[in-house]
């Protein structure tokens, strides 16, 4: 009866594919088939690198998570063939776990495994894994302290070189004046107060060049920002981090402290939503919801126009998170985020200022509450589950900036609705955890406590301001309140909101320290 085989190829890495040709391999392993009266149904190859939790590895043969070598020995189980025919018993494994997958998948199902290049022994194949485990970690042992030779001599090695430099013959960075030209000028501009955008427009107007051709958009402005935030362009050393030790390679600095001065005192002043910058202008981010899909919208931007001073003109809405894929007859799309703002905070304020309105809102809550059978343990333990997931979240947003999938300015965003969002589902967990200790009662005088502390100097709170510092102060207020008591808000396509209520006040209020809002 004619055995069936399955072949087994495997390089390294796509690299090592020019030395241990896998098309050699195959013909190797064909030509052994061929002569051993063996049918060969199915070529298994682990050749390129492949995703493993969002990361691309090499297929070692250290390795036993490669998709080529799983899907083999799941055939081998599920009797696809009879024998595995491999070139050489290391591109199989190179240590014990690859090995130990190998060896228990033929003791499950009886099947035989031969080498084209050398024999295959059962008994001593653990013996080679572990001499081969060992070659490769003094391989690497030898490599991890030759680069570290180099870089404690001042060389970069294989370390790219950051832009505005070139690395020489010998591996020491120098100064590449074409890109150095452009790092002055960037630090210049921002120093004086121009946009990122606008540099943006300026590098690529006059024909900066970039290191790397294939990038979706031509100098993202993620780019210029990391450019003035390192460092060494002023200090004059790159700091390299190597197996477990940090080397300094010394470059001739590109910018002089006085600019750098000017560039850090620029930055600090635009840190954190600072009064005047539009992005804390969201009142309602993470609250929005969508009344059709009832999904949550997110907060987008486009740029149309310029202002008198030449500063483009930004204007922000609320949009569904189904946009495109929904039927926009109907439905709402996108409104307005600062009109959609307004009608959130009229209704807010109905609320709050009147005594009677409020505490009608804080009975409801109340009843609410007690009316509710529910195991209240086990809802925070799923309210702090959704929190955690948040955090990680908010982690891959800031992976996404960090890699250039998304610009500083929509992570910032992005980075605001949740942190809104998080504000809302502390909220429901605090409510929730009344239920364990049965204190919804105590809600009514510590609500009642905290609306009079909230009118104390209302005079200024729907004023038009004067100065970004009156306006920051205003709506920073009006914020408060909103994440206090504001539960929901869902758009309808009509684009008024309907605002639901719950009010979430913190069960201790210092009377001493009055929430106010005046200048």
């Amino acid at each position: 009866m004619t055995k069936r085989a399955g072949i087994y190829i495997r390089v390294s890495s796509e690299r090592q594919a020019d030395k241990v040709s896998p098309q050699a391999q195959e013909n190797d392993c064909r030509g052994y088939c061929e002569s051993h009266g063996y049918y060969v149904v199915e070529v298994y190859r682990d050749i390129e690198k492949y995703r493993v939790g969002g990361k691309l590895v090499e297929p070692s043969g250290t390795r036993a998570d490669r998709p080529g070598l799983r899907t083999m020995l799941c055939d081998a189980k599920s009797g696809h063939f009879d024998i595995i025919v491999a070139w050489r018993e290391d591109r199989l494994y190179r240590s014990y776990r690859p090995m130990l997958d190998v060896l228990d998948t033929l003791d499950e199902s009886g099947i035989e495994l031969e080498l084209v290049k050398e024999t295959f022994d059962k008994r001593i194949a653990p013996v080679k894994a572990w001499a081969a485990r060992m070659e490769l970690d003094a391989k690497h042992d030898r490599f991890m302290m030759g680069v570290a030779g180099r870089f404690s001599m001042g060389k970069a090695g294989n370390y790219p070189a950051p832009y505005g430099y070139y690395k020489d013959e010998n591996g020491y960075f120098r100064v590449n004046l074409e890109e150095a030209n452009w790092i002055v000028k960037l630090f210049e501009w921002y120093a004086q107060g121009i946009s990122i955008r606008e540099i943006r427009m300026r590098f690529i107007t006059g024909g900066a060049r970039q290191r790397n051709d294939n990038l979706k958009h031509q100098w993202h402005m993620v780019i210029l920002r990391r450019i003035l935030t390192a460092d060494l362009y002023w200090t004059g050393s790159q700091k390299i981090h190597w197996d477990g030790q940090i080397f300094e390679i010394p470059l001739e600095p590109i910018i002089n402290g006085d600019l750098a001065v000017k560039v850090q005192e620029r930055k600090a002043k635009y840190k954190y939503y600072p009064a005047g910058n539009t992005r804390e202008s969201y009142l309602s981010a993470g609250l929005v919801l969508c009344s059709v899909c009832d999904v949550r919208c997110n907060i987008v931007s486009s740029h149309n126009g310029k202002r008198k001073d030449g500063s483009p003109k930004k204007y922000t809405f609320y949009q569904c998170s189904n946009v495109p894929n929904i039927d926009h007859i109907n439905h709402f799309t996108r409104g307005s985020a600062r009109k959609i703002d307004d009608q959130v905070w009229a209704k807010t304020w109905k609320v709050i200022s009147d005594p009677d309105i409020f505490e009608l809102e804080l009975q409801k809550k109340i009843d609410e509450l007690r009316a509710q059978e529910i195991n209240a343990q086990e809802t925070c333990e799923k309210l702090e589950q959704r929190l955690d997931d948040l955090a990680m979240e908010r982690q891959k947003v800031i992976t996404w900036a960090r890699k250039g999938m998304i610009n500083e300015d929509d992570m910032e965003t992005q980075l605001l609705a949740l942190s809104f969002q998080e504000i809302s589902l502390k909220s429901e967990l605090a409510d929730k955890r009344m239920l364990e200790g049965n204190r919804a009662d105590k809600l009514l005088l510590v609500a009642k406590a905290y609306r009079e502390q909230v009118m104390v100097g209302l005079e200024n709170i729907n004023r038009q301001p004067q100065t970004p510092e009156q306006a920051k102060k205003q709506f920073d207020f009006k914020r408060k309140i909103v994440q206090a008591i504001v539960k929901q808000v869902y758009i309808h396509p009509d684009k008024t909101v309907t605002v639901h209520f719950c009010v979430a006040i913190p069960e201790k209020v210092c009377i001493d320290d009055p929430i106010e809002c005046h200048w």
